[in-house]
């Protein structure tokens, strides 16, 4: 079934069309949420939350056809809450553990690097490579121009690159 028809269902107040929306959304949901988080705990209390709002919500959806860029607003909406409710608290899950053994994984590699950037690097990137979500879309989400999305992908890429580079001079090292 469509995305919109299941949208359309969902705001006549099926449960189980809204349920089959969610769940084709739970990993973007979770990869971009991660992008603006780093605790697992906020990344599932931000989707959580995000859900709740969504399915309250369902019915202020005026195009069903940009369901998946209107729940992802929502959860960075709910991310910034997180964010702000945490500002000046230090949380010890961001500092390395010294006594674990780096995996060389190519995956993890990847995903540690994008972790290293900065919120904004992350988060473009995740939207676009993990998301799959298009320029257009990303500039509607983050109520920035079309230029301003693809200026922030060439800053990100380059940032990855360079942190991804780092590490692996890091790791080659005696």
């Amino acid at each position: 079934m469509s995305t919109e028809r299941l949208v359309r269902k969902a705001q006549d107040g099926d449960k189980e069309a809204f349920l089959a929306l969610v769940q084709e959304q739970e990993l973007p949901l979770y990869r971009a949420a991660k992008a603006v988080l780093r605790r697992e705990a906020d990344v599932e209390d931000a989707v959580q939350e995000a859900v709740l709002r969504a399915f309250y919500k369902i019915g202020d959806l005026r195009q069903p056809k940009y369901f998946k860029t209107w729940l992802t607003r929502i959860l960075l909406n709910c991310c910034y809450d997180v964010l702000r409710t945490q500002r000046g608290i230090v949380s010890l899950d961001l500092l390395p553990d010294l006594g674990e053994e780096q995996d060389r994984d190519t995956a993890l590699d990847v995903r540690e690097t994008l972790a290293a950037l900065g919120e904004n690097d992350r988060l473009i990137l995740t939207l676009f490579y993990l998301n799959d979500m298009a320029v257009k879309d990303i500039a509607g989400l983050l109520q920035i121009s079309q230029g301003a999305v693809k200026q922030r992908l060439v800053t990100g890429r380059r940032h990855f690159k360079e942190q991804y580079e780092a590490r692996e001079r890091r790791a080659a090292e005696p």
